[in-house]
């Protein structure tokens, strides 16, 4: 059976044939596409027919599509597992390392355990030594500080008594009332006697070499008896302090005394 029809140009009519290329108003020009023809028919080829039906072409881009979902899915969950497996592990390796660590804190309880008697001591020291230092804290070396006291005096001045008022590590001193004043933790009130009338100035010049001097301030003088009676009122700062536990103290009041002579 010969298929040469096929190549024939469709919808075309022996009543309306079309002009030919022959003529004088033709020539040069190129043939008008053939009415009714495909745009894109190759003449001679094979004769190819889709006779798929559209249905099936929807449902096999249906198909794919629900593979690439199936796939998207499939990864997903791949990812989701991974996830949850890594977090597993780094969950097993923590509670590993605590397991390890309250082992550890276990040993070492246990160990000093053995050694708690030396921990009471050393706590007992430390609290020994706290309270050596709240109680030497307005100590005043008052033997050696009268000492120092009684060196100051002109010669043929002896001391015949003294009232000592300081501070305590559990009252604090009340402070000057009178202006111009220093600051003072202590106020030792002496009397001397001396058979010739003192030099008041040069008493006052003594005392302010002593170590904590604030200001003095001179009393009454009395004759009895051929002997004279004075009476001298000093204030102390806090450069009298003894500081014997709190060595960074008692070198910080040398310097300063140091300083001041």
């Amino acid at each position: 059976m010969s298929l040469a029809f096929l190549s024939k140009p469709i919808g075309s009519s022996k009543k309306n044939p079309e002009p030919t290329t022959s003529g004088p108003e033709s020539r040069g020009s190129k043939p008008g596409p053939i009415r009714g023809a495909a745009g894109n028919i190759a003449v001679g080829g094979s004769p190819r027919v889709d006779l798929m039906p559209p249905e099936i072409r929807v449902k096999r881009s249906q198909l794919r599509f629900r593979r690439k979902l199936r796939l998207g899915l499939v990864g997903v969950l791949v990812v989701v597992i991974a996830a949850c497996v890594g977090t597993w592990a780094m969950g097993t390796v923590a509670q590993a390392n605590l397991t390890a660590a309250q082992n550890e804190r276990q040993q070492l309880v246990a160990q000093q355990s053995k050694y708690s008697d030396v921990t009471t001591v050393k706590s007992s020291i430390a609290v020994a030594q706290a309270g050596q230092k709240v109680g030497d804290s307005t100590e005043i070396d008052w033997q050696g500080y009268l000492t120092k006291l009684q060196a100051t005096l002109p010669a043929g001045v002896a001391l015949t008594g003294v009232a000592i008022d300081t501070v305590t590590p559990l009252k604090a001193y009340a402070p000057s009332t009178t202006p111009l004043q220093g600051d003072r933790i202590a106020t030792l009130t002496f009397t001397a006697t001396s058979a010739s009338l003192p030099s008041i100035p040069d008493w006052l010049d003594g005392l302010a070499k002593l170590p904590g001097f604030a200001d003095a301030t001179p009393g009454d003088v009395n004759l009895s008896a051929g002997v004279y009676t004075a009476t001298v009122t000093m204030h102390i700062n806090t450069e009298a302090f003894a500081n014997r536990f709190d060595k960074a103290a008692a070198k910080a009041n040398d310097a300063a005394s140091t300083g001041g002579n």
